[in-house]
């Protein structure tokens, strides 16, 4: 459960019910869990972040292993569980190494890696570490992904900074079925 209750119709100003089911037109006029679960309490914000979300996580057209990557990345840079527990399993899917899955969440020494790998994970350590990237890492990312997909990139792992406040700040449990290990915080 989350420091708030689950957020009903009735507890949306009038203004606000419009975009309140929009968001939970495919979940029964409530949203129980995950980072939805607390935003729709502004659903107008909600319904307008869902949108980047999307593109982010459906449209763009970097790799799906290196998008996977970099939200496990942020996620256990911002020591959030429950992005972690969504999305460990899906880079492991989509072939991120156990191996590398197991030294970002231990906080061990990366293992070998394939040179996009290297670079999405740099640049992401070190802007989460001293909240700017030096011009080596962003030229090995630059060179790396080109222009837009860098600019994705920081997107995606900026977005996934944001849920990972929502759900931490707001104490979003994890729920029960996870396969990964507990994030060790």
């Amino acid at each position: 459960m989350a420091r708030i209750p689950v957020i009903s119709k009735d507890m949306v100003p009038e203004e606000f019910r419009g975009a309140f089911d929009e968001l939970t037109k495919d979940t029964g006029g409530t949203i129980t869990g995950g980072p939805g679960s607390i935003t729709v309490a502004s659903p107008e914000m909600s319904r307008r972040r869902s949108h980047l979300t999307s593109y982010l996580r459906y449209e763009t057209t970097f790799p799906k292993r290196i998008q996977e990557l970099a939200i496990i990345t942020s996620a256990r840079a911002n020591d959030c569980p429950y992005v972690w527990n969504a999305h460990a399993p899906a880079a492991r899917r989509e072939g991120v190494s156990d191996a590398l899955v197991d030294a970002i969440r231990d906080k061990k020494p990366l293992p070998a890696m394939a040179a996009d790998e290297a670079a999405v994970v740099a640049f992401g350590q070190e802007y989460f570490k001293d909240h700017k990237v030096s011009q080596a890492t962003f030229q090995t990312a630059l060179d790396q992904f080109g222009i837009q997909h860098l600019v994705e990139l920081s997107a995606l792992m900026s977005n996934y900074a944001q849920t990972a406040f929502f759900l931490n700040a707001f104490e979003v449990t994890l729920p029960e079925d996870r396969t990964e290990p507990v994030l060790p915080i």
